[in-house]
């Protein structure tokens, strides 16, 4: 899965569940990204995130695969 199909995940799951999502660009082309009071980096290069980067996203955020369905 790309960065920008991520954030749309994101952004679509923070509708849905009524929570608060904020994006900030940081240092390069990474996103800092706020979902309901948690906090990661998101690294926005080409191709898809490396298994372990998704892993840690989804554990800062406290997500599950179920959560980031389609």
């Amino acid at each position: 899965m790309g960065a920008n199909d991520l954030v749309g995940r994101l952004k679509r799951l923070a509708n849905r569940r009524g929570w608060t999502i904020r994006t900030v660009w940081g240092k390069g082309s990474h996103l800092k990204v706020w979902l309901n009071g948690r906090r990661t980096v998101i690294p926005c290069h080409s191709g898809d995130l490396p298994p372990g980067t998704f892993r840690q996203i989804k554990k800062d955020l406290d997500l599950t695969d179920a959560g980031l369905e389609r």
